[in-house]
């Protein structure tokens, strides 16, 4: 189905030959606009459907740690794809208002939540006194109220239904705003590669020096929108990209804790003990991503028959 009507086929045959011929048929033959439209397409249907089991759920009373995850990796991938189709003008005022925002402030929600998950499971298994899991379940109530107050206004089928009508409409207008220049004929793999190596570019310079909470925490996020590129556009998933994203969340969610007990350690033995085994964990972890870290895979570009279907879901944080 082609959705961006292709008059000039002189245009369209140049925009191919720009392409590598190793490149996948899906990059090479496709005009970017139209693969960047499929794919917000694409990552829509997980977008309505978790939104509506949001929605019936009762986050004010129930938890629900499974539903949180779940959507908040779906929204991990639309703000991932969003950052791409904004770089390319898609973005207008009343969208952002209305759907987009919202929706990145719902996302930033459920993060608070899924944290207050985490740190609840790791209070688990670090042994930490019930005192201190009874707050952690105490803030994770309050989270959870939060969303479900978020998820009140947000009117969810509204939102739903307004963000379907911009994936459709908004890619004609953009055509109609390049109509003449050659860029609208432009291969998917030609527009989106230089995209692909700034992404790189990056997570180079901050793998190179990051060795501070903060600077891996960086790298984790830099390292994640790679992930995600590769997957959601080039079809594409990388086994290091997948444990260098595990390794950097748990380290994340370690140093979260560890500062949460660190407040109470000089209070109480056992979370002493469980300072010490986090910090023990926490070491295992930089040795790891140590080893890893020298296989990060720059460079990499697909191939006719390196393209895999493997599931962007296949990581959890």
């Amino acid at each position: 189905m082609v959705l961006i009507p292709l008059e000039n086929r002189l245009s369209r045959l140049q925009g191919i030959r720009e392409a590598p011929e190793t490149a996948p048929p899906h990059l090479r033959e496709q005009p970017w606009l139209e693969l960047e439209q499929k794919t917000a397409l694409g990552i829509y249907e997980d977008v309505e459907k978790v939104l509506k089991k949001l929605a019936k759920a009762k986050l004010g009373k129930e938890p629900a740690p499974k539903l949180v995850h779940e959507t908040r990796v779906v929204l991990r991938r639309w703000e991932s794809i969003w950052y791409v189709l904004e770089r390319d003008g898609w973005n207008e005022k009343k969208f952002w208002k209305q759907t987009g925002n919202p929706l990145r402030k719902l996302h930033k929600l459920l993060g608070q939540a899924r944290d207050w998950d985490v740190n609840i499971e790791l209070a688990e298994e670090y042994a930490l006194p019930d005192s201190v899991k009874k707050v952690f379940k105490k803030e994770r109530a309050k989270a959870g109220a939060k969303v479900a107050r978020k998820l009140e206004k947000l009117k969810v089928k509204r939102l739903a239904k307004d963000l379907l009508k911009f994936l459709l409409k908004r890619p004609q207008q953009i055509a109609v705003k390049h109509a003449g220049s050659s860029k609208l004929f432009q291969s998917a793999y030609s527009h989106l590669e230089p995209l692909l190596s700034e992404q790189e570019d990056t997570a180079r310079v901050l793998e190179a020096h990051a060795q501070t909470p903060c600077e891996l925490h960086e790298l984790r996020l830099v390292v994640k929108a790679w992930r995600y590129l590769l997957a959601d556009f080039f079809g594409l998933t990388n086994l290091e990209l997948v444990k260098a994203q595990q390794l950097l969340g748990k380290l994340n969610d370690l140093e979260r804790m560890n500062q949460l007990v660190g407040a109470i350690a000089a209070q109480d033995v056992s979370a002493t003990r469980a300072m010490i085994k986090l910090q023990e964990q926490k070491l295992k972890l930089l040795s790891d991503f140590d080893s890893l870290r020298i296989n990060l895979p720059f460079g990499l570009r697909p191939s006719v028959t390196s393209v895999t279907n493997v599931s962007v879901e296949a990581v959890e944080d």
